[in-house]
């Protein structure tokens, strides 16, 4: 079939040549047909020829060299990524503190480094990214994190709620580091209700919240204060103009991360921002 393609435009191609010499040696009293011989037939013929020589030639190409496919999609790849860092980094700069008013914070409070940290706390790459932020943590003493629990899994909402809820306890960086060290999804059960599967992830969450030092009473009671609803519905709309669809996702400084980045990324990230 491509070869027949081939053959056909290049037919066309000589079909075009000949058919325009012969009509240029010519003249025509009728102006309709003038302008049907001299111009709409040739230009017809040319595109065809044009059109099914190219389609011949880019479909042999490819077949004989099928990486030129590879290439180019990992060439649309890179740019709709370079194209969605560009519209991160022009949120980013729009990004404030009023974003974040109820936002439980870990790190310094005070440090001049703001890390912004996107998360779902049954996320496995989320668990290995805080892990190695909490590294980071160790050595880097001026370094703010916010934290913006970003629920994708169903079960990860109520430690969502509750951590920001630790937050009015100034306990956030001890119930943050227990959330993510404690297997929150219950015993699977078909027969369990989604209140009762609430019940069990409830429970496991406060009794993660009792080791790690919090008053679990006024724990439930700040969980539904209506400030952690707000944080709730501001960690969205922040995701939103970031274009954050999934987690881990980082800001470090002005830079965006997606996905799991290791410690000496996010320190060279950190020394930038400084």
């Amino acid at each position: 079939m491509n070869t027949l393609t081939l053959i056909i435009g290049i037919l066309l191609t000589v079909a075009f040549v000949l058919y325009t010499k012969k009509v240029a040696t010519k003249s025509y009293n009728k102006k309709s047909v003038t302008i049907l011989a001299t111009i709409v037939a040739p230009i017809v013929i040319l595109f065809l020829a044009i059109y099914a020589t190219a389609h011949s030639v880019v479909r042999i190409a490819l077949v004989g060299n099928p990486e030129m496919l590879i290439d180019a999609s990992k060439e649309l790849e890179a740019r709709a990524k370079r194209k969605e860092m560009e519209a991160a980094k022009e949120a980013l700069k729009n990004v404030s503190e009023e974003d974040s008013k109820y936002a439980p914070i870990v790190g310094n409070p005070d440090g001049k480094v703001v890390v912004y940290e996107f998360y779902d706390y049954n996320c496995g790459f989320c668990k290995r990214g805080n892990a190695a932020l909490e590294e980071v943590l160790g050595s880097e003493k001026d370094v703010k994190v916010v934290l913006k629990s970003f629920p994708i899994f169903p079960p990860s909402q109520i430690p969502g709620r509750a951590i920001i809820a630790a937050q009015m306890q100034g306990k956030a960086a001890e119930l943050h580091h227990a959330l993510f060290t404690t297997n929150l999804i219950p015993e699977q059960n078909d027969k369990a209700s989604e209140k009762d599967v609430n019940e069990q992830i409830k429970a496991i969450v406060f009794g993660a919240a009792k080791k790690a030092g919090l008053d679990v009473d006024q724990l439930k009671k700040d969980m539904e204060n209506p400030a952690v609803e707000e944080e709730i519905i501001r960690t969205r709309e922040l995701a939103t103009k970031l274009g954050i669809q999934g987690t881990p996702a980082f800001i470090i400084g002005d830079q965006f991360f997606r996905g799991f980045i290791e410690a000496p990324a996010m320190i060279e990230a950190i020394n930038q921002a400084k």
